[in-house]
């Protein structure tokens, strides 16, 4: 709920790249602090299995790397939330795992109200457009966030969800109207938007489930196609017919996107690339230190970020911890390929939930191959709420997933390690408060962020 609380405020009621950050540091916070003063056994149980014990060798790999950076404070934070991140979707996952199916699907319902706000903002700025004689842009389809492209990857995750709740809703519910309406504004904003990160992710998704899943993610893809041909109706007759009726600008997106393509394939992308490359030939073994490509980057003059997961963790973290995150990623990949094996023939429901986790996570970690989908605040708790929705899910079909409570000694490490990373996070929230305040910068901050703004953890991306 506090993760659902958390996008439900990004959506409907902050604005802008640092309010978001604020928002997410607290809601992190507050969910560590609760599961450790109702004193869960989830910090105890983070690093048992296969999958744990690899995430357990990549984050102890960020935390030397983060020690060994030229800036250990901003290291920590990323190696810090990054941990709480998927501490609090496992634990999530589990109180979704007590209820089953109806839990997921309370939780889908909260995520689409949450967009069906958001809609209504975009519907302001639509008839408000005509009323002004003011023509359509591409920033009205985002509201409240810095950049389009942030709005592009909380879509990533969320897209999957919202047709899986357009799937789980009964054709006889009056609702199923109102959730089928919001993924079908989601696919047309994308759409306009031209976030083709979003839609080449969603297409290798769909690609991979109708493969690897066969006939069983036939009525979730069934789903994926209506929605998405809704949206291109919506698109058409709210952006294309009625401008040309009422003699206003439409949105040529379609067609920017094709020349965009065209023109940049990579869209300037590739001196990040080669700058991220030259970075993990110089520093192989724990990279530059969490979040410091913001750092080493900079002469680039392109962004804070690689745009590009697998570069920004070699590049980061190190090779050794990408090849341990490759292997959670393979493990967990496998068992949710899986997971239909555990799915009556017969049972409709858990077989679309089935493909909407395969797809969910492929086209995150496709989208993320070109994008900064793992960076954004948004984002970052989009995909926290896709792996509590997929563990939660997964340990309902598969029994043998339920594991027993941590022993003492697991439960202290795994407290202390709550701790730490609440204090790598609480450590910048008052430099967040100072820029929801515009409190100007330092002259020393000031020097290193002077031209284009490169957002990161804050607007102002560089060090």
């Amino acid at each position: 709920m506090l993760l659902s609380a958390a996008l439900f405020a990004n959506f409907a009621v902050v604005a802008g790249h640092d309010f978001q950050r604020v928002v997410e540091i607290a809601a992190l916070l507050c969910a560590g602090a609760w599961l450790l003063a109702s004193r869960s056994d989830v910090p105890g149980r983070l690093f048992a299995g296969a999958v744990g014990k690899t995430l357990a060798a990549f984050f102890l790999f960020g935390l030397l790397s983060s020690v060994l950076a030229r800036e250990p404070r901003l290291a920590a934070f990323e190696t810090s939330i990054f941990f709480l991140l998927y501490a609090i979707a496992i634990a999530a996952g589990a109180e979704i795992a007590k209820c089953g199916l109806p839990a997921l699907v309370r939780i889908l319902q909260i995520v689409a109200i949450a967009g069906v706000l958001y809609t209504l903002k975009f519907f302001v700025a639509y008839f408000g457009s005509f009323h002004l004689g003011i023509a359509l842009e591409a920033d009205d389809f985002t509201p409240g966030f810095s950049n389009i492209r942030f709005f592009n990857h909380v879509q990533t995750s969320t897209l999957p969800l919202l047709v899986l709740l357009c799937s789980l809703t009964p054709r006889t519910s009056r609702l199923r109207w109102l959730w089928l309406a919001v993924t079908a504004y989601w696919w047309m904003a994308l759409y306009a938007t031209t976030g083709r990160g979003t839609l080449a992710g969603m297409a290798a998704a769909c690609a991979a489930a109708a493969f690897l899943l066969r006939g069983a993610a036939l009525p979730y893809l069934r789903q994926v196609a209506l929605t998405a041909i809704l949206g291109v109706v919506a698109y058409v007759v709210l952006l294309v017919i009625v401008p040309a009726l009422l003699g206003a600008k439409g949105i040529g997106a379609f067609a920017f996107a094709v020349e965009r393509t065209v023109a940049n394939p990579a869209s300037g992308r590739m001196p990040l690339w080669r700058q991220a490359v030259t970075l993990i030939l110089q520093h192989p073994l724990l990279g530059v230190g969490p979040m410091h490509f913001a750092h080493f980057g900079r002469p680039v003059h392109q962004g804070a970020h690689p745009h590009d997961w697998l570069l920004q963790i070699a590049s980061e973290w190190g090779l050794p911890a990408l090849v341990c995150l490759l292997a959670a990623l393979s493990i967990a990949l496998r068992a949710l390929v899986r997971a239909p094996r555990h799915v009556d023939a017969h049972d409709r429901d858990n077989r679309a939930v089935a493909a909407a986790m395969l797809v969910g996570a492929v086209a995150i970690l496709v989208d993320g191959l070109v994008s900064g989908v793992l960076v954004m605040p948004q984002s970052q708790l989009g995909i926290a709420l896709y792996l509590a929705c997929a563990t939660g899910w997964y340990r309902t079909v598969v029994p043998a997933t339920r594991v027993s409570g941590a022993g003492r000694t697991a439960r202290v490490v795994g407290a202390v390690l709550f701790v730490g990373a609440m204090a790598g996070l609480a450590n910048l929230l008052p430099d967040g408060l100072a820029r929801l305040r515009a409190e100007p910068l330092s002259p020393a901050l000031e020097a290193v962020n002077a031209g284009p703004s490169w957002p990161r953890l804050w607007k102002e991306g560089y060090f």
